[in-house]
């Protein structure tokens, strides 16, 4: 007799709902609405290590919706933005391979996320930035691509002082699923244009959420809305799913959660969250919040009882976020193989049905695929005899290859600065024929140059900060050598030409560097003029640059070319120099 009892108090915590909505929940009067969540997939649309990719997502999607059929229910899926930087093939594409396949997979709608601005201008032949391009010319593409809208409520004009109006860009969008009518808005964290390429989001802001999504759904509901959605591009973290009304493993002062606190209550049902890379299942003041993850590897799922008679949602029922398996344990559902003397995993399973992938979803990316392909093939007409790494203790073969390109590709310039590490050089060049798709892997960002003109005492402050951060190898520099002795009167950094004639205090060089360098803490010792610090959209893009520059120099390279044992451009004397304070 005390199963009905446990069963009832179980439903409550899952979806806060009362017993006598639970009564309604099987009446043929309620109908299921299964929201589903990607976000942060960074254009992974190819599995890995037999989990993840789109195709799979799709074989789950299948089952799911056969059994809202069954019941005469509906999904709604929704993308919670950064969708297509990432993978290389997304990449190459600027978004179209992704869109193509969320075509296949039945988007409902997808937030607009910070890292959707790192394309800039639309490419043209070669995956070249056209000259005087909109900053914002391959978003507007592929926006305008997709069958799907894309969301921005809280993206302004800062013309206008009102939220964009691009082709297939809008607030919010109202659509109909299983007679049920339901409004999506899109928005993304107050950060937003802060992490992504400022040079392409000049002439946005990002409006308060709360405020935006606020207005927003109070349109929606007026417009006969009797679901409302937000799809945010802003997220939280929870360590424990258990009971999704219990936050204590949760970052309580999240975004996230302030956003649903903010928003009036019942003004809107379901959030689905992105952007922190991390799992949510919660309710926070009636609002189902979900998030999958990133990557490409997990999906999100709500499912929304709506009572048709009451006019309202009598139900969440939230799941804890779900692994895309080929194969799965059936008891954890995860994806990790067994151990090596136990039988294989069987097939995965999703809604009593074993999971396929989906072939539509695979013949959709077909063509951009094969054009992303032969950009990739394309020779740069150089050899390479031999692998040109991109790490070493102080200083790398790669590193400085970038570093020589920018220098001698840029007029004017005495001295080239490049990132090696985070946000910089992402692999290995490979011996062997060079191919604009083996550069691309080492460098798939669209920065810039930015050209300026330091005193000898500016160039000294920029190094001396890199030494006190122990950051070896993290910089890879041409036209310089740079020599850090740290002793007991402290860190002396001395520079020299690479013929070993020093360079003054008060000498004046011309110095070229990436962009996010110069406007980030690497130059944040140097004082600039202001236009320094103004990212410009005519300056030279730097992968454009090395790739002109080997095109140019053509024949063969060997990494010994690039990296003197005997005579670095980073030497070091000694002892440890974060012991080292400044003179």
């Amino acid at each position: 007799m005390r199963r009905p009892a446990l069963l009832a108090l179980a439903l409550l915590l899952v979806g806060g709902a009362r017993p006598d909505d639970l009564a309604k929940a099987g009446s043929p009067d309620v109908v299921t609405l299964s929201v589903v969540g990607t976000t942060d997939v960074h254009g992974n649309i190819f599995p890995r290590d037999g989990r993840g990719g789109l195709a799979l997502l799709g074989g789950y999607l299948t089952n799911l919706r056969a059994a809202r059929a069954a019941d005469g229910g509906a999904v709604v899926l929704i993308d919670a933005g950064d969708t297509f930087q990432g993978g290389i093939e997304s990449n190459l594409s600027e978004g179209a391979i992704v869109v193509d396949a969320y075509a296949a997979l039945g988007y409902t709608a997808a937030a607009v996320g910070n890292h959707e601005f790192d394309f800039g201008p639309a490419d043209g032949e070669g995956a070249r930035q056209m000259l005087g391009g909109d900053p914002r010319g391959a978003l507007k593409a592929v926006a305008a691509r997709a069958r799907f809208p894309f969301l921005a409520a809280n993206l302004i004009d800062a013309t206008t002082d009102r939220p964009v109006d691009w082709p297939n860009v809008r607030p919010s969008v109202l659509v109909e699923a299983a007679g049920i009518k339901v409004g999506i808005i899109g928005v993304m964290t107050i950060d937003a244009l802060r992490a992504t390429l400022r040079v392409n989001v000049q002439g946005l802001r990002v409006a308060p959420l709360v405020a935006a999504v606020a207005t927003e759904a109070t349109k929606l509901r007026a417009a006969g809305a009797n679901i409302v959605i937000v799809g945010a591009h802003a997220g939280g973290a929870c360590g424990e799913f258990d009971d999704p009304n219990d936050l204590s493993s949760c970052d309580a002062a999240s975004e996230i959660f302030q956003l649903a606190r903010g928003v009036p209550k019942g003004l809107i049902d379901v959030i689905v969250a992105g952007h922190t890379h991390q799992g949510l299942a919660h309710e926070v003041e009636g609002v189902a919040i979900i998030q999958g993850y990133a990557l490409g590897r997990a999906f999100s799922r709500v499912d929304v009882a709506f009572d048709r008679n009451a006019q309202r949602v009598v139900r969440h029922d939230l799941q804890v976020p779900r692994e895309l398996c080929a194969q799965h344990d059936p008891v954890t559902l995860r994806c990790d193989p067994p151990a090596a003397s136990s039988a294989p995993w069987p097939q995965a399973q999703y809604e009593g049905r074993a999971v396929v992938p989906d072939p539509t979803v695979i013949a959709a990316m077909a063509p951009a695929l094969a054009r992303v392909r032969a950009l990739q093939a394309t020779s740069l007409g150089i050899v390479l005899d031999t692998p040109f790494p991109r790490s070493g203790d102080v200083e790398s073969s790669l590193g400085n290859l970038f570093a020589d390109a920018l220098r001698e590709g840029s007029v004017g310039a005495d001295i080239a600065i490049n990132n090696n590490v985070r946000g910089g050089l992402r692999t290995d060049l490979p011996e062997g024929a060079l191919t604009f798709g083996r550069l691309y892997d080492t460098f798939p960002f669209d920065n810039r140059l930015v050209t300026v003109t330091l005193s000898g005492a500016d160039l000294r402050r920029v190094f001396g900060d890199e030494v006190r951060r122990n950051r070896r190898g993290a910089l890879g520099i041409s036209g310089v050598l740079v020599r850090a002795t740290c002793s007991r009167s402290g860190l002396a950094i001395d520079l020299f030409r690479p013929s070993g004639e020093p360079i003054s205090a008060d000498e004046r060089v011309v110095v070229v560097a990436m962009d996010s360098l110069v406007f980030g803490t690497v130059f944040a010792s140097v004082a600039l003029p202001d236009d320094a610090r103004v990212p410009q959209m005519d300056a030279p893009v730097m992968r454009e640059v090395v790739e002109d520059w080997l095109r140019q120099r053509g024949g063969r390279l060997s990494a010994s070319e690039f990296v003197d044992s005997s005579y670095g451009r980073w030497q070091y004397a000694g002892i440890a120099t974060t012991e080292c304070v400044a003179d």
